[in-house]
């Protein structure tokens, strides 16, 4: 890209402009633009005039920060959940189905399906680098609140309860009658301007959770891990919807709203050509969903 300026000489061996700028509408910020200019005097001069100018080809860095707003039907939206493993050779099926997923009309205002790997197979000389002890623990909460049967791999949990209906090749069974509430993710930058800060408000059709979290989860798709040990031994594995950034806090009473303000997790160790951003709502220790929300992110 060329561009022309003016700048005094010297002996500088770079010289770096910078411009910020927000587009706002309502007093909401719907589009802010970072602009970085890097000038080398010595190696993109063209011609140096009588006073000194010089007439650049500059290299231009822009970032682009976009606030935005995910909002949930007032319908319950089903979270589907699915507990696998890099460990487990008869997990791979079951990441294959989940997968078929990423392109429904019904993602995220129908059902939402996330992938939490646990760590209990990690053992088998193989570690799951998606593993996290959290979703092991998330896993087993199912079972002591009787919500699952069993704690296995593949498992699945279909809006709280445990679903064994994958193995016999049955349809998801997704229930979209209940209205619960409207779910509403704020997503605004920090002061570092990445789109890292997450508001997020629960206003409830029937009352309100007495001791409610809000859970928040990234979600990385188009993944692959070639194994080189355990049961999956010389395979490469596809995942979507595989958890890589969680974060849970109790949230806050507020005029008759649940509300709660959470930074998203550091999620620079995954490279994901695309990601999804999911908030849903529980209620004490009890882990199954009260409503959920999510999109694109």
């Amino acid at each position: 890209m060329g561009f022309t300026i003016s700048v005094p000489l010297q002996d500088a061996e770079i010289c770096i402009l910078q411009w910020s700028g927000y587009i706002l509408a309502n007093d909401e910020i719907l589009f802010q633009l970072n602009v970085s200019f890097y000038i080398y005097p010595q190696r993109d001069a063209i011609m140096i005039n009588k006073s000194f100018s010089l007439i650049l080809f500059v290299y231009l860095y822009s970032s682009f920060t976009f606030a935005k707003t995910i909002v949930s039907p007032e319908h319950q939206v089903n979270l589907v959940e699915v507990y696998s493993s890099q460990g487990c050779s008869s997990c791979p099926p079951a990441e294959r189905w989940l997968g078929q997923f990423t392109n429904n009309p019904n993602l995220f205002t129908s059902f939402i399906p996330i992938n939490f790997h646990v760590d209990y197979w990690d053992y088998l000389g193989w570690k799951d680098p998606y593993a996290n002890a959290k979703f092991t623990k998330r896993q087993r909460s199912y079972s002591a609140f009787g919500h699952a049967r069993t704690i296995a791999t593949p498992g699945f949990i279909v809006n709280g309860k445990g679903w064994g209906g994958w193995f016999r090749g049955q349809v998801l069974p997704i229930n979209n009658d209940k209205k619960v509430g409207q779910l509403t993710i704020d997503l605004k930058p920090n002061s570092n301007e990445d789109l890292s800060v997450a508001d997020i408000k629960f206003d409830a059709i029937a009352d309100l959770p007495n001791d409610a979290r809000i859970h928040l989860a990234i979600l990385a798709f188009d993944q692959k891990t070639s194994v080189s040990r355990g049961e999956n031994s010389g395979k490469q594995l596809p995942h979507d919807f595989v958890v890589i950034g969680y974060k849970t806090e109790k949230a806050q009473q507020e005029n008759n709203y649940l509300t709660a303000k959470l930074t998203l997790p550091n999620v620079e160790n995954f490279q994901s050509p695309r990601k999804a951003l999911v908030v849903w709502v529980s209620n004490g220790g009890d882990p199954s969903p009260i409503q959920a929300a999510g999109d694109w992110f």
